[in-house]
């Protein structure tokens, strides 16, 4: 899935980040200057959302593509993004290569690639090229360094990475607090759904929020008691490809 980013649409964009504001700062500035990144975390860490905000503050045309299978299903979506191509999926992927490198040295701009996992070399080669295109920004979110595949012999550096820890729980509890007014959840019987929540999610962000927002729709909703098993595990299934 390829999309030009659009700063308006998150749907929990009116809830502050908690806890990452210094990483924010970082990540906003690296993007801002045009310097490739990568960063790295569990599940639900946040990456999607610190990246979003980076985006957002530091105000660089960007395009983003999500969990790319492949080198020729990155070079379709990077061109339907980027170019007039009318059907680059029945194109070649060396057609397709050139039509990209060529669009992003016309317009630079930060290409963002969310959940990269096991790059295989024609990944890693094509990215190496992009790297090296002038005033482009390569923004990648993985689990782990490992994660990367190949890519990670492209994103070595540990001063070009930004690593995000669980929250302490103080933001933790901060949060939750601030998802469960944001998402309208203060009528409901809360303290017995904040200890399993905040003890499930292990201090990781996104988590915290997708739980929130999945506890304010009414088939989670029994009377003021939230079916917290049944929320727990669509949320860990929504993580899977």
């Amino acid at each position: 899935m390829t999309r030009n980013v659009d700063h308006s649409t998150a749907i929990d964009a009116g809830i502050p980040l908690v806890g990452r504001e210094d990483e924010l700062r970082f990540l906003a500035r690296r993007v801002r200057h045009r310097q490739t990144i990568l960063v790295h975390g569990p599940l639900g860490s946040g990456k999607s959302r610190l990246v979003r905000e980076a985006l957002r503050f530091s105000t660089q045309p960007a395009t983003v593509v999500q969990r790319p299978p492949a080198l020729h299903g990155l070079l379709v979506s990077l061109a339907r993004a980027l170019t007039n191509s009318p059907k680059p999926d029945r194109e070649t992927s060396a057609g397709l290569k050139k039509k990209t490198l060529d669009a992003l040295q016309r317009a630079p701009r930060c290409l963002v690639i969310e959940d990269l996992t096991m790059a295989d070399p024609r990944m890693y080669r094509f990215l190496q090229q992009v790297f090296y295109v002038p005033n482009v920004c390569l923004v990648v979110t993985a689990t782990s360094r490992d994660a990367l595949g190949y890519v990670r012999k492209l994103l070595w550096d540990p001063r070009a990475e930004l690593r995000l820890e669980p929250l302490n729980k103080p933001d933790s509890h901060r949060l939750f607090d601030q998802a469960v007014e944001f998402f309208g959840l203060s009528g409901l019987d809360i303290l017995p759904f904040r200890e399993k929540v905040l003890d499930a999610a292990h201090g990781n962000p996104g988590q915290i929020l997708a739980m929130c927002r999945l506890a304010a729709r009414p088939e989670y909703q029994a009377g003021r008691y939230i079916k917290f098993l049944p929320l727990r595990i669509d949320v860990l299934s929504s993580y899977l490809p």
